[in-house]
This record gives structure tokens, C-alpha cells and sequence, in this order.
């Protein structure tokens, strides 16, 4: 049976999402462009505010006039996360009890005939929990049913994704072709938040948060990985103006998912990697965003793959 590494794992990882920066599916400059784009947008807005001072308009007294209502929205979002924190306080053993009872589910569910009517087993433990492009990562426990991650992701970069992750592995250990489902449930319990500062013209930063499903036939790459399976969790977006100045928005993330995968062909011999990942997608014109996993109990969690084999392997014959 093959072993996995998780140095070569690692770098196969890397690769592959280098990659994709490369080719994103819609326009983003890259950052000499943003740079570029940047200042353009520095030497407009300095015209802007000379030609409104030199009409007249004190811009200092606008923003002080606007500040207030900014404080307020700022202070609204904190308040929103200390809830969401007691919150999560308050029902951690209800929370925590429903995960685990989504992982004995599946674990009964594939040793039936009824809701997984072929023949199914349970990848119970991570063999790494690990985050895309490398961030810290708090708390990271591997545990039979049991594995969760904590952490925070605050930034003012441009844009990306940012993955936080839990991989899993399987190998097809008979010598004929095995056709696979898998079927996995993720839990996300935090708080997301974005600021735009006030700018003459409209600033925009925002973060989403997503749960996804992604399958690596052997080492990842960009012809054997397939994201199978995505739904999104949740979205902060703030928006700054010139008339209404700095904007903060925040959003609770408090759900459970479940994501599936179907059809995967897997060659005899050959190792299958899941990678079940809470991808947080943002964008900052000037501002910054706020994913917080850590506090008090909030995390993500993944419990268990269950796979299941479509067709039944040959037998082999006997010497």
C-alpha cells in the first residue's frame, strides 16, 4: 500500500494552487497592475479634494461630521461578534454534540444498505490540517471523528483566497479500477468582518467564506484535482463613499454542512486525497477583512469521509 508523504503532499498542493493564481477565472490584475491602478486612482483623488477645497468645501468638517455614524457601525459589528462568541459559549455542548452526532451518523449510515447501498467505509482522522497559502493556524487536533482547527486570518491584501483545510487519504488497494461517492459534513462557527475607509471615491472590501470539497487523484495537480462539491457560508461587504465616509460590516457563521462527491474513478494501486476546506474569498480597494475561527469556541471542524465503492472489485483468481 502507498505511504503518504505529507512534504510531497505539500508540494504538490502548492503547485497546483500557484497555478490557478496564474489563470484566475475572471480578470485580476496582478500586483505590478494593482500598483499602477493604484496610483492612478492616488493622483484623481488628490485633484478631487484640491478642486473641493479650493470651492470651498472643508473636507475635514465633512469627515468629522461623518465619523460618528462610522464609530457607530464599527462598534455595532464588535457587538455582533461578542454575541456571537456568548453564543457559541452558550451552546457549545449543543454545538460540538451535533457535529459529533453528524459524524456517528454517517459512520451507521455507510455500514447500512439504505442510504449508502454499496459497499462503504469511514476515513475518521485527518493526516493533516493545513492552511492555503500558509497562515498560522492556532489549534489543530487530529482525533478519530473528533479533528477541528482554530484560527484568525486578518488582512488588507488586495484580494485572494485563503484556505483552511482538513485531508484525508485513501488508497485503492485491488488490482482492477474502483468508481467511488464520498460524502463529508463540515461545521463553521465564527465571525467575519470588513472595513472600507472613507475615500472620494467608492471603496469596497469584503470576504466571503465558503465549505468545499476538493478530490486529488495521487499527488494534486491541475489535471486530477476536482473541486466536487461548494456552498457558500456566508458574506461580509462593506462599502465607503464620499458622502456617507468609513463603512464596517460583519457577519455570524454558525452552520453545518454536507458535501458530496460522485463518480471519481480511481486506478488500482493509486492514492485518493479529500481535502474538506472552510475558502475564504476577499477583496480590499484601501481596507481591511477579518475572519475570526479562534475566539472563545468558535472553529471549524470536519469529522469523517465516507466513501463509498460503486462497482465490486474482480476476484482474483487463486493459485
Amino acid at each position: 500500500m502507498k505511504r503518504i508523504s505529507e512534504s510531497a503532499l505539500k508540494q504538490g498542493i502548492v503547485a497546483v494552487e500557484a497555478e490557478r493564481l496564474k489563470h484566475p477565472p475572471t480578470f485580476q490584475p496582478d500586483e505590478q497592475q494593482l500598483a499602477a491602478l493604484a496610483e492612478s486612482r492616488r493622483r484623481s483623488e488628490a485633484m478631487v479634494s484640491t478642486f473641493l477645497q479650493d470651492a470651498g468645501l472643508d473636507v475635514t468638517k465633512l469627515q468629522a461630521v461623518q465619523e460618528p455614524r462610522s464609530a457607530d457601525l464599527a462598534r455595532m459589528v464588535e457587538q455582533q461578534k461578542i454575541e456571537a462568541v456568548q453564543r457559541a459559549a452558550t451552546h457549545k455542548d449543543t454545538l460540538h454534540a451535533s457535529v459529533a452526532a453528524q459524524a456517528r451518523a454517517l459512520r451507521d449510515l455507510a455500514s447500512r444498505d439504505r442510504f449508502f447501498p454499496f459497499p462503504s467505509f469511514s476515513l475518521d482522522t485527518p493526516f493533516l490540517i493545513w492552511s492555503i497559502p500558509l497562515q498560522e493556524i492556532s489549534t489543530a487536533t487530529t482525533a478519530p471523528f473528533g479533528s477541528f482547527a482554530k484560527f484568525k486570518f486578518a488582512t488588507s491584501k488586495r484580494r485572494g483566497p485563503q484556505k483552511f483545510g482538513f485531508y484525508f487519504s485513501w488508497v485503492n488497494s485491488s488490482s482492477d479500477y474502483a468508481v467511488i461517492n464520498a460524502t463529508t459534513f463540515m461545521s463553521a462557527i465564527g465571525h467575519l468582518k470588513a472595513h472600507a475607509p472613507w475615500a472620494f471615491a467608492t471603496n469596497i472590501s469584503s470576504v466571503g467564506a465558503s465549505a468545499v470539497l476538493n478530490m486529488w487523484l495521487g499527488w494534486p495537480n491541475d489535471v486530477t484535482s476536482v473541486q466536487s462539491d461548494i456552498k457558500g457560508l456566508g458574506t461580509a461587504a462593506a462599502f465607503a463613499s464620499f458622502t456617507l465616509g468609513s463603512d464596517t460590516e460583519g457577519a455570524s457563521i454558525s452552520f453545518g454542512e454536507q458535501l458530496h462527491a460522485t463518480m471519481f474513478a480511481v486506478p488500482p494501486g493509486n492514492v485518493v486525497v479529500f481535502e474538506v476546506a472552510l475558502l475564504l474569498h476577499f477583496e480590499n480597494d484601501s481596507g481591511n477583512i477579518e475572519a475570526d475561527f479562534e475566539s472563545g469556541e468558535f472553529q471549524i471542524a470536519c469529522p469523517v469521509v465516507v466513501v463509498s465503492r460503486l462497482n465490486m472489485p474482480p476476484l482474483e483468481p487463486t493459485p
